[in-house]
């Protein structure tokens, strides 16, 4: 080694210059050239230390090698004289801003010679170093790019790399998952405009959206409908984003991410379908209805034209769902709205309200007589006979007609009054169509066709309960409630049961009626038992045909325990003439009733046969004086004899007398002298909602309340 306290032959810095490129060639990482770098300036080239700094990106420096120690004698002149030391600063690289510094420090001045060479040794490492970072950023790229092409790859969505710097974004690049999806392979596409999936269905509000991202350079989303190769339809959930050059002022590419959401959209459409459509017929529900209403109404009052709606029920469609069945007659209901939308045009609408009741919305009419013709061809439409089970049947239909904007104007109005108009025709004979007039609306229930609408009104919730105390006559407390159903109709208003009770018996309607009537009651009861009042016992009329059910205490029972209401605060009224046939039959069912815990009552006895072994023979609770004998029983002394007569024989068999129809004080004043247990009647109270029903109950009202006001 030479003697650092003599200047350096050129030999040995070109043998320094040697071996610093020889090392720094071999290195493979910059840690090791940096640090080897160091050791030779000092271990070869004889200088007392080496250091190498590198730039902070922050600012700043960062030593990261380090040889020999500053102030120190190399060990080849430990034993000589030390002269005074020299340092020499150098930048790794030829920049304004150099990566870094090599600082050597030596024993004496630096020579020309080794000025040069240090200064070669420094920009030397800067380069090394250079292209170590740059060999180390293209493997990590080159790493990066291999993951993202495996996961490009191995993505279940579809990828395609369009060109934006040529016409038409020609594509560049499509992963496996496009092929699968769209049919097409990569070769086949390449160097196609990347609009080609979308082929001649530009009418597509979502292709605006692209089309203003593209030109933006910017990041955009739409569903569209595309196509396979092979033709077929899918929907495509397109992402689309600019990728920019490495200064990010240039966009050269988009990426567009496919997502195959058929399966989603069919749903959806599917929900939208049924949210709109019967799901018998597939034509427009009620919801749809009103909105096409609204939207025919809307263009006619531009148009200054008219709008037609035709309301249609099927003729004794029930003796047709009667005699073939439920499937049958569903058939039938199908092959009617075939007919209905073949008569038609496109724009018109059809819609199926349910049952047996469609609505035909007829748009920009001319005039009346339009609706005329349309209502003709649908009536002749139906004449042709349909094939049910190998059988011809023929189907008539009643139409009720309404024109905007003379009859209404808006779409409840006009339906309303066309279902006015199509009842006027089921009373005249039906199998025709009427026009809707004013004097249509002051028709009584009597000339409707009273079925249809008490199928409507089960329902529509138009049927109520209303309650009537009993009160007893010794305390003057309200004891409980005979239930009464009414019917609120919503054209005519409130219909007494009179008018409706026998229709629902011969049509069967009862036993709905009846577990509707049941269900509130019990509802009610826990309601009233919640909120803290007193137990009470509610009486309920059953029909003849609820009585024959075979069933029926199966459905009381089912009722009691959905409620949670105890069977004792049920009593259930029977007339005469029910219990008197079938005499085994009716003692089975009644020890049925009193198993469940419910009391019974004979209503409207000495109306019927009021034969007294069956009184002893069947488990009776309760006798109700019937209303014609109370309304006299302080005029007629028959009627006060009779009455007497049937509260001491019922108290001798142990059976409590209830007076119906009391209305006045002198009545009153009679059957407490003949001890009768309760009354019931206006003298109290008329038959109540179930609000003011409750009322009394939290007043606490009494007879003593009507005898002291």
């Amino acid at each position: 080694m030479p003697d650092p306290h003599c200047p350096p032959p050129l030999a040995r810095v070109l043998e320094l210059l040697a071996a610093s490129n020889r090392q720094r060639l071999a290195c493979v990482d910059e840690a090791t050239m940096l640090q080897q770098q160091c050791r030779l300036l000092v271990e070869f080239g004889g200088y007392r230390s080496a250091k190498i700094r590198l730039a902070l990106p922050a600012g700043g420096w960062q030593g990261v090698a380090e040889h020999g120690v500053d102030g120190q004698p190399a060990k080849n002149s430990k034993n000589r004289a030390q002269p005074a030391s020299a340092k020499l600063t150098l930048g790794l690289d030829a920049s304004a801003h150099p990566v870094g510094e090599l600082t050597v420090d030596g024993d004496a001045d630096f020579t020309a010679e080794e000025r040069i060479a240090l200064d070669i040794i420094a920009k030397n490492i800067g380069e090394t170093l250079h292209d170590l970072r740059q060999t180390a950023a293209n493997d990590q790229l080159q790493s990066s790019l291999r993951q993202l092409s495996r996961a490009l790859e191995s993505s279940l969505n579809g990828v395609m790399i369009t060109s934006s710097t040529q016409l038409d974004h020609p594509i560049v690049y499509v992963n496996p998952a496009f092929e699968r999806i769209t049919g097409y392979s990569a070769e086949e596409v390449i160097g196609e405009s990347g609009r080609f999936l979308v082929r001649d269905d530009l009418n597509q509000r979502g292709l605006g959206t692209i089309r203003e991202a593209l030109r933006s350079r910017r990041e955009a989303h739409a569903i569209l409908r595309n196509y396979r190769k092979d033709g077929s339809l899918f929907w495509n959930e397109l992402f689309i984003a600019p990728v920019r050059d490495e200064s990010g002022s240039m966009t050269t590419h988009f990426v567009s991410i496919l997502n195959d959401v058929s399966e989603r959209i069919s749903y959806e459409q599917q929900l939208e379908f049924h949210a709109n459509h019967d799901a018998l017929t597939g034509l427009a529900n009620r919801n749809l209805l009103n909105d096409r209403i609204a939207q025919a109404l809307a263009q006619a009052r531009a148009d200054n034209l008219m709008v037609g709606v035709l309301l249609l029920d099927l003729d004794r469609f029930k003796l047709i769902n009667d005699g073939f069945g439920h499937s049958p007659a569903n058939e039938l209901l199908k092959s009617v709205a075939h007919r209905l939308s073949q008569t038609v045009r496109d724009t018109d609408t059809v819609a199926r309200l349910g049952g047996d009741e469609f609505v035909v919305v007829i748009g920009r009419l001319q005039s009346a007589d339009d609706l005329s013709i349309v209502a003709g061809k649908i009536l002749r439409s139906l004449n042709q006979p349909f094939i049910m089970e190998g059988k011809e049947i023929f189907v008539t239909a009643s139409v009720g007609a309404a024109l905007y904007p003379r009859d209404g104007d808006h779409g409840e109005i006009l339906l309303r009054n066309a279902d006015v108009a199509m009842y006027r025709v089921k009373e005249h004979g039906r199998n025709n169509y009427r026009f809707y007039t004013p004097e249509m609306t002051h028709m009584a229930i009597d000339r409707l066709d009273m079925e249809g609408n008490l199928r409507r009104a089960l329902e529509r919730d138009e049927l109520q309960v209303y309650y009537q105390p009993l009160v007893d006559l010794g305390s003057g407390a309200i004891v409980g409630a005979e239930a009464l159903v009414r019917w609120s109709h919503p054209r005519i208003g409130m219909i007494q049961p009179g008018e409706f009770i026998p229709l629902a018996e011969d049509t069967g309607l009862i036993i709905p009626l009846g577990q509707l009537v049941l269900r509130r009651v019990c509802t009610d009861i826990r309601d009233w038992q919640a909120s803290g009042l007193p137990p009470i016992k509610i009486s309920l009329n059953l029909s003849a045909r609820q009585f024959r059910q075979d069933d029926l205490s199966a459905c009381i029972r089912e009722v009691l325990d959905e409620t949670g209401v105890e069977g004792r605060l049920l009593a259930f009224e029977l007339t005469e003439s029910m219990v008197m046939h079938d005499v085994e039959n009716t003692l089975d069912t009644l020890r049925e009733l009193k198993a469940l815990g419910a009391t019974i009552s004979l209503d409207d006895f000495g109306t019927g046969y009021s034969s007294l072994s069956y009184l002893k023979r069947f488990p009776i609770d309760t006798l109700k004086i019937d209303r014609s004998f109370v309304r006299d029983i302080h005029q007629d002394g028959d009627d006060a004899a009779i009455a007497h007569a049937v509260i001491a024989m019922a108290h001798k068999l142990g059976i409590k007398v209830i007076a119906e129809g009391v209305e006045c004080p002198a009545q009153l004043d009679l059957l407490r002298e003949f001890g009768c247990d309760e009354l019931q009647g206006y003298y109290f109270s008329r038959p109540v909602p179930v609000e003011e029903f409750t009322l009394m109950l939290r007043q606490a009202r009494s007879l003593a309340d009507l005898e002291r006001g």
